[in-house]
């Protein structure tokens, strides 16, 4: 067996120590081995104020009340398993609706480009996926109370 000198053993010390650097930067900067999404949802409505709360099974957002053309917008990992669900549920006026804005279960992921915008507007929500929102389309309809 040979001996291990200190020659032979810096370019080992500094293979390791770019592994560790990597991993740590990646886990700091993004998500690592998963993706990363951005979902928005702004409120398109005339007076009163939306009142919204948002969350997944790990991370509550909180209830909102938010203005006229508010973006309330977040980020976040999906997980390691593929089950990430981020839920919102809306109140305005005398409606509310509550639905799911990510659901990496969706085999038809509609977030492209990891971005998902969520309107709501007098006569329902509606929903674009993409890096700019356009093209929006009506997804539900406001439940009247």
């Amino acid at each position: 067996m040979s001996n291990i000198t200190m020659k032979n053993l810096v370019p080992l010390l500094v293979v390791f120590a770019n592994i560790y650097l990597m991993m740590f930067v990646n886990m700091t900067s993004g998500c690592g081995v998963t993706d990363e999404y951005e979902v928005h949802v702004t409120n398109r409505l005339p007076s009163p104020q939306l009142r919204l709360h948002c969350a997944s099974k790990n991370d509550d957002l909180g209830y909102h009340n938010i203005d006229r053309d508010y973006d309330f917008n977040w980020r976040f990992c999906e997980n390691w398993t593929g089950n990430t669900l981020f839920f919102c549920h809306l109140w305005w006026n005398n409606s509310d609706i509550a639905f799911d804005v990510f659901k990496s279960q969706d085999h038809d992921n509609p977030c492209l480009r990891g971005k998902c915008y969520w309107e709501a507007r007098t006569d329902g929500i509606y929903f674009s996926g993409g890096q700019t929102p356009s093209d929006f389309q009506k997804k539900y309809d406001w439940n009247k109370s």
